[in-house]
C-alpha cells in the first residue's frame, strides 16, 4: 500500500540524511582531539552537527547529530557510549533545529530562538555526558573533570556554525532554494 504521507521517507530524503550524517561522523572523526580525561574528546562534529540542524531543522539535526555521533562511537575505542552519545545528540539536534526555524519576520527574535535552543542544547550536553560518565565510571567526582570539555565543544561549536549557518541560509534564499527536507 502506497501512503502519500509527509512522515513517509522518500529516496531523496534518504540521501540527503545520508550525506548530513557523513558530514557529522567526518568531522568527529578526523578532525579530533582526545583529551585527559576517560572518556574525553574534543571535536569539531559539533560545527557541522549545529550548522545542520540550524540550516535544515529539527529532523535533519536530531538525524544526523544522534545517527553520526552515535556512528562515530561505534568505530572508536568509546563504543560503550553510543547509545547515550545517540539521545544526547538526537535532543540536541531537535532542540537547536526547532528553536532556529521558528518562523518570525523580527531577525532579533531569530537570534533570540536559536541562541536560547543552543544553550538548552548545550545544558542537555553537559548534564547528559556528566550522568553518563558516572553512570559508566560509577565516581560524582571523576566526572567533573569533563564538565569544561564538553562546555568548550558547544562554545566553539557554536561560535563557528552561526556565521557559516547565516551564510548558508543567505545563499539557500538568495538563489532561492529551499532548506525543508
Amino acid at each position: 500500500m502506497k501512503s502519500n504521507s509527509k512522515k513517509d521517507f522518500n529516496g531523496r530524503q534518504i540521501a540527503i540524511y545520508g550525506l548530513f550524517i557523513a558530514l557529522v561522523y567526518v568531522a568527529t572523526r578526523f578532525i579530533n582531539i582526545p583529551g585527559p580525561t576517560p572518556g574525553g574528546l574534543f571535536h569539531l562534529g559539533n560545527v557541522m552537527f549545529f550548522t545542520i540542524a540550524i540550516v535544515f531543522g529539527k529532523k535533519a539535526g536530531a538525524i544526523s547529530g544522534g545517527v553520526g555521533m552515535a556512528l562515530f562511537d561505534l568505530t572508536s575505542p568509546y563504543a560503550i557510549w553510543a547509545p547515550f552519545t545517540f539521545i544526547i545528540r538526537f535532543a540536541m539536534g531537535y532542540i537547536i533545529g526547532f528553536s532556529a526555524n521558528i518562523k518570525n519576520e523580527d531577525k532579533r527574535k531569530n537570534v533570540l530562538y536559536t541562541s536560547l535552543g543552543i544553550i538548552a542544547s548545550s545544558v542537555i550536553m553537559i548534564v547528559g555526558y556528566y550522568f553518563t560518565e558516572v553512570l559508566l565510571y560509577g565516581n560524582w567526582i571523576t566526572a567533573f573533570e569533563s564538565l569544561w570539555g564538553n562546555f568548550m565543544q558547544c562554545f566553539i561549536g557554536t561560535i563557528l556554525s552561526i556565521p557559516i549557518s547565516i551564510s548558508l541560509k543567505l545563499g539557500f534564499k538568495s538563489r532561492k532554494i529551499s532548506t525543508e527536507v
